[in-house]
């Protein structure tokens, strides 16, 4: 981790984080706002195939042999769990060879609830809206997330794996999705009724505040 206390964060440190990659540890919940933005697992899994895949054929991206097949098994397998525990459980240099497992799963469940803000930009509008609006990030509502390159890839490509390996792969995933999206339907009643309210944004962003990790 970039710090071994939560006394050691200091100005210089992102208050907001929006977690995408491996979330570091220790959780400075009284410091940091933490939130993330989640996606159907076998979905999210196929998506990253066919981008991989995207990027090699296209030829404007030169990716090294090794640094793609890792990415692409990374992104295979259960990623979701792995990005939410493996600063616990490995060092930066075995970090990405980390297999996740159950425990792995219960700790990423336990991560989430603890999370400010969790968001899936497939279904309620008015709660994106919301959470954005307590994010500080505006009030604009928000369409449901279409990934719009998806046919373009998928015409000339097609995931080497049937459907039910996927699901396979990323059958711990599946478990922490389904329990982000419990978390998700009680926090957005609470943030559209504390919206409703007029209440103001929690947060008031400042360009080095915030941090995408």
């Amino acid at each position: 981790p970039k710090w071994e206390s939560c006394e050691d964060l200091d100005e210089s440190t992102p208050d907001f984080v929006m977690n995408e990659n491996y979330l570091d540890y220790p959780l400075c919940m009284q410091q940091r706002l933490y939130s993330t933005l989640i996606r159907e697992p076998v979905e999210r899994a196929i998506s990253h195939e066919l981008h991989l895949e995207a990027l090699k054929d296209t030829g404007n991206h030169e990716m090294p042999k090794k640094l793609f097949e890792s990415r692409l098994a990374m992104g295979r397998m259960n990623y979701m769990t792995w990005a939410l525990s493996a600063d616990l459980f490995a060092d930066n240099l075995n970090k990405a060879s980390l297999v996740p497992g159950k425990m792995h799963a219960e700790v990423a469940m336990d991560t989430l609830s603890r999370f400010d803000f969790i968001m899936e930009l497939s279904e309620d509008v008015e709660c994106d809206a919301a959470i954005l609006h307590f994010m500080g990030l505006g009030d604009d509502v928000v369409e449901p997330h279409m990934n719009a390159e998806f046919g373009k890839f998928e015409a000339k490509w097609h995931p080497p794996q049937p459907r039910s390996v996927y699901e396979e792969w990323n059958n711990l995933d599946k478990e922490v999705y389904d329990y982000a999206k419990r978390l998700i339907k009680v926090d957005c009643e609470f943030f559209k009724r504390l919206k409703n309210a007029n209440s103001k944004p929690r947060y008031h962003h400042l360009p080095k505040n915030l941090a995408g990790i």
